[in-house]
């Protein structure tokens, strides 16, 4: 009878910090989101071509860039022309919150279909 109340209550700690680190991480995503937005520019997309490399595609006022970033510092490549709104980018959305990633891989999952290819 002992261990079974105790297996419980070890049961219970554990969906509790899994709640609190839900929690968590929920205000801290949108708390970070905020503070990192820019009045005047945009990172459309962004490469990682190496351990601390990135390509990135910039958009300033309404101008878009192809610019680097490394330890050595951030340079711009080049001016790019072309449509690089959101609506026309290949993959999925950046943006939105963990229950849509969620439901998508659980369906997934739940089809039979393997989400890391």
């Amino acid at each position: 009878m002992q261990s079974s109340i105790s297996l419980f209550s070890g049961f219970l700690v554990f969906v509790l910090i899994l709640l609190l680190a839900y929690a968590c991480s929920r205000y801290l995503g949108k708390t970070w989101q905020h503070s990192s937005a820019a009045r005047y520019m945009e990172v459309i997309d962004q490469l990682a071509v190496g351990q601390d490399r990135l390509l990135l595609i910039v958009k300033i006022k309404e101008k878009v860039y192809l610019m680097s970033s490394s330890s050595q510092g951030v340079s711009i490549l080049t001016e790019l022309d072309g449509d690089f709104s959101p609506e026309r980018s290949l993959g999925t959305p950046s943006t939105g919150d963990f229950s849509q990633y969620l439901n998508r891989y659980w369906k997934q999952f739940r089809d039979g279909k393997d989400s890391s290819k």
